[in-house]
């Protein structure tokens, strides 16, 4: 059997000295735990550096690892979100037993099919929520108009480079 690296990310956001709130990635293992005064289990990325160290994350920004890099090397995680050579942009996601790009109105493809191509990470859901132009976000209670305006946006979207 193949070794295959296994590894996760969430985003921390804590406030520093001045106020200021701060966020930043924790790359490491998933671990969900409890601690002394927790409501209940809370999501944990820990990483190794001289011994194990964990971070509590929002558990809405955990990620997994593809295992796949990107055109430049860097690692693709879903919520990823990611442009490919023929201008097509859609987030990564896990969907029935495997990693997909989502293009929105239900187009799905696989991730190592995408992966043949070339392909950028633009950012990710969390961080570049504007990349996503809504196209992904499903419609509810729209009027026929609305239905009409996102569906130019989401065409906008996928023929954008």
């Amino acid at each position: 059997m193949a070794e295959r690296e296994i590894k996760y990310r969430g985003l921390k956001t804590f406030q520093i000295f001045s106020g200021e709130m701060k966020s930043v990635w924790i790359y490491g293992f998933y671990l969900k735990r409890g601690t002394y005064g927790d409501p209940g289990p809370q999501a944990h990325i820990f990483v190794y550096e001289n011994g194990y160290e964990g971070y509590r994350v929002d558990a809405k920004t955990i990620g997994q690892f593809t295992g796949l890099v990107d055109s430049t090397g860097k690692d693709i995680y879903e919520d990823d979100i990611i442009s490919s050579e023929d201008g097509r942009i859609g987030i990564v996601e896990f969907h029935n037993g495997s990693f997909v790009v989502n293009y929105g109105d239900g187009i799905r493809q696989a991730l190592y099919e995408v992966q043949n191509w070339n392909v950028t990470i633009l950012g990710n859901r969390f961080e570049n929520p504007e990349l996503l132009v809504n196209s992904i976000a499903p419609k509810k209670n729209a009027t026929e108009e609305q239905e009409i305006q996102s569906n130019e946006l989401e065409m906008e979207l996928l023929v954008r480079k």
